[in-house]
C-alpha cells in the first residue's frame, strides 16, 4: 500500500497542472452542491421565524389541543384521566423534544341548573352552568371581588370563582350558595359550593386562555383539587369534557426534527385513542410542520432542478479534465496492460487519486459552500448583490451528504473514460491511434438527434399547456417550475451537439471551395480541424453550454424581473395611491325635508379636504386626483353593460402615473390625453368595449352613474391604461365634468414618488395637518417585499452563482485544452518550423484554427441561447395567466457584454499561450526521436 501511494503522489506530482484543475473542478461541484441544503435550511429558518410570529389568533403556533368528550350513557374512569396526564404531563413533551410555554390542564361536569341554597334564598331565575377546574387559574386572573377559592375542604361547600361577565349575566353575588347537580354512575347527587371571589383576566391575549373568554360566563370555577378529591372522589361525578392544552416553543425549530415532527403527530391520535375512547386532537401543529417540510421539499426541488445544468457542466469538466490526463498517460497505461497489469490495479491507482483529491475537496468545499449560500443570501437579481444582508447559515447533516454526494459523482465520471482505455495494450492503442478520426459514441447512435427529439416534446408540452411552466406564488409572486429551465438546458445541448455533427461538414465545404486559392497555412489549418476534430468537440461543447446557458439565464431572469416589477406597477397604476379620509354626513332628509327610514339607502354629502397639504408632501414629484366608479353604458339609449369609470386631471394624470409606451398602438397616452383635453365631454375607452361594440372616435356615449346619465364623446381608443383591467370595458373622463353631474365622491391621489423616498412621511405629514389615510399602496415597497421571498432568492442566487462557476471552468477548461493541444503538438509545430514554415504563419495558422473552433462554438452558444430564450420564455406567460401587462422577452446588452468580455478575455489568453509557446519552440528541440511524452 505505501508503494501504490507513493507511486499516486509522483504520478499527481508529475501531472501537477491537471491534477490542480481536477481538484478545481471538484471544490466547485462540491461547493455548489452542498450550497443548496445550506441556503435552504436558512430560507427555512425565515420561513419558521415569519410563521410561528405572526398572529394565529386564539391558537398561536405550536398550539397542540387534546380534548374529550365522554359518550352519552358513559362513565369516565378517574383511572383513565391519570394516565392520560402523566402521558401528557411526562411523555408528550419529552416526544416533540421542545419546551412547553404553557400547560393547562380543564376538567368539567355536564351542564346543571344552580339552585339556591340556604334558608330564604329561594329565587325564579333560571341558572344554567358549568362546573369546572382548570389548572393555573391562580397565577393567570385579578380578583375584583371576593377571594380566590381554598384548594380543598373536607367539610362544607366548595369554594368557587366566576367571572366578572357570569356575575352580571347569571344575577350572582359573592357570598351566596347554591346547589350544582353532578351526574354520577349510580345516579344524580348533590353538590353544595359557595361564590367566593370574582375575577379577571390579567391579559385577555394571553394563550391560556385557548378556549375563549365568551365560555367564561357560564362556568363555576373551582380548583383542581376540590375537583379531583371532593368532585371526583367523595362524589364519584362523571368527568364530561376534559381538556389538555399546551403551547410549546418552537422558535428553535431545526430542520431535522421535521421528519420525526410529523410522524409523532401522525402517530399522536391513535396512541391517545388505545389510552382515553373518544380522546382526540382538537387543536394541533401539524399543519404548520407539514407546511415547513413541503416548503423545504419545494425549494430544495427547485434549486436542485436550477442547479443541474451548471453541475452537469462541472462533471463534465472533470470528466474532459480526466479524458486529457488519460490522454498523457494512454502510452503508460498501454504498456502497464502489455506487461501483465491488471484492470483492477488500474482502478485502484485512478480511484485512490480520485478519494484522495474528493476527500480534500469535501473539506475545503463544505466551507465554500458557507460562501456560496451566504451570496445567494445577498442576491437581489440575476448577477446583482447587496452584501450586508442578514445570512444566518451553517452547515447540516444533509449539506455534508449533497457534498459527498458531488465528489462520488464526480469521482464516476473523472474515471469514466479510464473503462476504454485501460483495456487496450500498446498494439491495440497504436491501432487507435492511427484511427483517430472515427466518430464518437453519441454520433454513431445518433443521440443528438434522439434528445433533440425530447426537448422538441418538451417544448410541445409547454405549448399546448400540457406542461405548466408556473403560477403565482406566495404574495403573487411568479413562481416557476423545474422543468422549464432543464427542458431548455437540454435543447441547447442537444443543438449543439448537432451544430458538432455539422461542424466537420463545414469545415469539408469551406476547403472544396477555397482549396486552391488558401495559402499554405490556412490549407494547414483544416487539415489538422479534419483529421483532429474529436479532440475539439469537449471544449466547443464547453463554450456552447456555457455561453447558451449564460444568455438563456440571463434573459429568464430579467424577464421575470421586468415583468412582474411591471406587473405590479400597472396594477397600482402609479408608484403610490392613497385615499385620503374625507369628512362625510349622512343626509337623514330629502330635498322635500322627509325624514328617510334606516331600511333605505341615505345619500352622504362628503366635504373634500384642503389642496394645501397635498401640494408640499415630502419625497413627491407629482400627485394627481383619481376617481374610479361603476356604471351602466349606453348609446342612444341601448344598454352596452357595465364599465368602469375613471376620473382625471390630464396634465397631472400624465405626470404621475406610470406608463409603458409600447402598450399604446393606436397612439401615444399624452397624444390621447390631448385629445380628451380637446372637448369637455372628451372620454378615452377601452379598445376591447370599441371593438366589440363598432365605436370609434367622435361617436357619443353615455355612462350612467350613481344615477345620473353623463354624456361623452369618444376622443380616444386603447386596449390599456394604468390599472385598469383591458377585458373589462372602462372609460376616462375629466374628474371635473364628472363633478358637474354626480355628487362630491371621494378620490384617490396617484404619486409619483422620488428614487428611495417613503411613503410613511407621506401619512404622517398629511396627519399633521388634520388629514388621515385610509387606505395606501406602494408598489415599490412589495416589490422590495417580493425580491426577499425564499423562492425568487434562492433562484436568482443559484442562476447568479451557475453563471459564474460555468463561466469559471469554461475558462479554465480552455486554458487547458490549448496548454495540452500544444504540448502534444510540439514535434509537429517543430517540422513544420523545418520544412520553412515561419513564425508568423505558425502564429497565424493557430490563431485561425482557434477562431474557427472556439469561435464558432462561442457564435454558436449566443445564437443556441437567444434562441432558446425565444422560444422557451414566452411560455412563462402560461404561467402567469392573464398578466396585464403583456409578457415582453428581455435581452439585457450588459449580459452579452459580460460575455463577451470573458470571451474576448479568454481569446487574448489563448492567443498569448500560443505566442509564447512558438516563440519558446526551437527546432533542435522539437525535432527528435522518439516519441511526445
Amino acid at each position: 500500500m505505501k508503494g501504490m501511494l507513493r507511486f499516486v503522489r509522483r504520478k499527481m506530482w508529475n501531472n501537477r497542472i491537471l491534477t490542480a484543475s481536477t481538484m478545481l473542478g471538484l471544490l466547485i461541484a462540491v461547493a455548489f452542491t452542498a450550497c443548496i441544503p445550506v441556503y435552504t435550511e436558512h430560507a427555512l429558518k425565515k420561513l419558521m421565524v415569519s410563521s410561528l410570529t405572526e398572529d394565529a389568533g386564539s391558537s398561536p403556533p405550536g398550539s397542540l389541543l387534546l380534548r374529550y368528550q365522554a359518550a352519552r350513557g358513559t362513565h369516565t374512569k378517574v383511572e383513565e384521566l391519570q394516565t392520560v396526564n402523566d402521558y401528557v404531563a411526562n411523555l408528550l413533551p419529552s416526544q416533540i423534544g421542545y419546551p412547553r410555554k404553557q400547560s393547562v390542564e380543564a376538567y368539567s361536569l355536564a351542564q346543571s341548573q344552580l339552585r339556591p341554597g340556604g334558608e330564604g334564598k329561594a329565587d325564579n331565575r333560571r341558572r344554567q352552568m358549568t362546573l369546572m377546574s382548570q389548572t393555573g387559574m391562580k397565577e393567570q386572573v385579578e380578583l375584583t371581588d371576593g377571594r380566590m377559592y381554598g384548594d380543598v375542604s373536607k367539610e362544607g361547600p366548595i369554594e368557587a370563582i366566576v367571572s366578572e361577565e357570569a356575575l352580571a349575566r347569571q344575577f350572582l353575588k359573592v357570598g351566596d350558595s347554591y346547589s350544582y347537580t353532578v351526574q354520577t354512575r349510580t345516579g344524580n347527587q348533590k353538590a353544595e359550593f359557595v361564590i367566593v371571589g370574582v375575577f379577571r383576566p390579567k391579559d385577555e391575549a394571553s394563550p391560556y386562555w385557548y378556549q375563549g373568554l365568551a365560555s367564561l360566563s357560564g362556568m363555576l370555577m373551582i380548583s383542581p383539587q376540590a375537583m379531583e378529591e371532593r368532585v371526583l372522589g367523595e362524589l364519584g361525578g362523571n368527568v364530561a369534557s376534559a381538556n389538555w392544552y399546551g403551547l410549546f416553543e418552537l422558535a428553535n425549530l431545526d430542520r431535522g426534527d421535521l421528519a420525526r415532527l410529523e410522524n409523532g403527530m401522525k402517530r399522536l391520535e391513535s396512541d391517545l385513542f388505545r389510552m382515553l375512547r373518544e380522546l382526540r386532537v382538537d387543536i394541533s401543529f401539524l399543519g404548520l410542520i407539514e407546511k415547513f417540510r413541503s416548503e423545504d421539499v419545494k425549494l430544495q426541488a427547485q434549486l436542485v432542478a436550477l442547479a443541474v445544468p451548471m453541475l452537469a457542466m462541472c462533471f463534465y469538466f472533470i470528466y474532459m479534465n480526466a479524458g486529457q490526463a488519460l490522454e498523457r498517460q494512454r502510452n503508460d497505461i498501454a504498456v502497464l496492460r502489455s506487461r501483465g497489469a491488471r484492470m483492477r490495479l488500474i482502478y485502484g491507482i485512478f480511484l485512490l487519486e480520485s478519494a484522495m483529491l474528493g476527500a480534500i475537496a469535501w473539506l475545503v468545499g463544505m466551507l465554500l459552500a458557507i460562501g456560496m449560500a451566504r451570496v445567494m443570501v445577498w442576491t437581489d437579481g440575476f448577477m446583482q448583490f447587496q452584501p450586508g444582508k442578514e445570512a444566518a447559515v451553517g452547515w447540516s447533516v444533509l449539506s455534508g451528504w449533497y457534498g459527498f454526494s458531488a465528489v462520488v459523482v464526480a469521482i464516476v465520471a473523472g474515471t469514466l473514460p479510464l473503462g476504454s482505455f485501460g483495456k487496450q495494450s500498446i498494439v491495440a492503442y497504436k491501432k487507435r491511434q492511427a484511427r483517430s478520426d472515427r466518430p464518437p459514441l453519441w454520433q454513431r447512435w445518433y443521440l443528438d438527434a434522439a434528445l433533440l427529439a425530447l426537448a422538441g416534446l418538451g417544448w410541445y408540452g409547454f405549448e399546448s399547456g400540457r406542461v405548466l411552466t408556473g403560477g403565482a406564488g406566495e404574495g403573487g409572486a411568479m413562481q416557476v417550475q423545474q422543468l422549464f429551465f432543464l427542458i431548455p438546458a437540454a435543447a441547447m445541448f442537444a443543438a449543439g451537439l448537432v451544430a458538432l455533427r455539422l461542424f466537420p461538414l463545414a469545415l469539408q465545404l469551406l476547403h472544396s471551395l477555397f482549396r486552391r486559392l488558401l495559402p499554405v497555412s490556412l490549407h494547414l489549418v483544416f487539415v489538422q480541424l479534419s483529421r483532429s476534430q474529436r479532440s475539439y468537440y469537449p471544449l466547443m461543447l464547453l463554450l456552447i453550454m456555457t455561453l447558451g446557458l449564460g444568455i438563456f439565464h440571463a434573459s429568464a431572469a430579467r424577464t421575470m424581473d421586468r415583468n412582474e416589477s411591471e406587473r405590479l406597477l400597472y396594477g397600482n397604476g402609479a408608484d403610490v395611491v392613497l385615499q385620503p379620509v374625507w369628512e362625510g354626513e349622512v343626509q337623514l332628509f330629502d330635498e322635500e325635508g322627509n325624514y328617510i327610514p334606516e331600511d333605505q339607502p341615505r345619500d352622504t354629502v362628503y366635504t373634500e379636504p384642503p389642496q394645501t397639504p397635498f401640494e408640499n408632501m415630502p419625497g413627491v414629484r407629482s400627485s394627481a386626483r383619481v376617481l374610479q366608479l361603476e356604471g351602466e353604458l349606453s348609446i342612444a339609449g341601448k344598454g352596452l353593460g357595465k364599465g368602469k369609470l375613471m376620473g382625471i386631471d390630464n396634465a397631472d394624470f400624465a405626470r404621475s402615473s406610470w406608463w409603458r409606451i409600447d402598450l399604446y398602438e393606436s397612439a401615444h397616452p399624452f397624444t390621447l390625453l390631448r385629445w380628451m383635453g380637446e372637448y369637455e365631454q372628451g372620454a378615452i375607452i377601452s379598445g376591447m368595449f370599441a371593438e366589440k361594440h363598432g365605436l370609434k372616435q367622435g361617436d357619443l356615449l353615455q355612462m350612467t352613474v350613481q344615477g345620473t346619465p353623463i354624456e361623452l364623446v369618444i376622443a380616444g381608443i386603447s386596449d390599456y391604461w394604468p390599472s385598469l383591467d383591458p377585458d373589462t370595458p372602462f372609460v376616462v373622463a375629466h374628474l371635473d365634468y364628472l363633478y358637474e353631474h354626480i355628487p362630491l365622491t371621494p378620490y384617490a391621489l396617484w404619486l409619483d414618488m422620488e428614487d428611495d423616498a417613503k411613503a410613511m412621511p407621506i401619512v404622517e405629514h398629511l396627519r399633521a395637518q388634520g388629514i388621515e389615510t385610509s387606505a395606501l399602496s406602494d408598489a415599490r415597497n412589495e416589490w422590495k417585499l417580493r425580491k426577499l421571498l425564499p423562492e425568487r432568492e434562492g433562484t436568482y442566487g443559484i442562476l447568479s452563482l451557475g453563471f459564474i462557476v460555468s463561466v469559471a471552468i469554461s475558462f479554465i477548461g480552455y486554458l487547458l485544452f490549448w496548454v495540452f493541444s500544444l504540448a502534444r503538438r510540439t514535434v509537429q509545430l517543430g517540422i513544420l518550423r523545418a520544412t520553412g514554415l515561419m513564425r508568423g504563419q505558425l502564429t497565424l495558422m493557430l490563431l485561425l484554427e482557434q477562431l474557427l473552433s472556439t469561435g464558432l462554438a462561442i457564435v454558436l452558444g449566443l445564437g443556441i441561447g437567444r434562441a432558446a430564450s425565444r422560444l422557451f420564455i414566452p411560455f412563462l406567460q402560461s404561467g402567469a395567466s392573464g398578466q396585464v401587462p403583456p409578457f415582453v422577452i428581455v435581452f439585457d446588452l450588459k449580459d452579452t457584454l459580460q460575455l463577451l468580455i470573458i470571451v474576448v478575455a479568454m481569446i487574448t489568453v489563448g492567443g498569448s499561450l500560443l505566442i509564447a509557446q512558438i516563440l519558446k519552440l526551437r527546432v533542435h528541440q522539437a525535432v527528435k526521436l522518439g516519441e511526445e511524452r
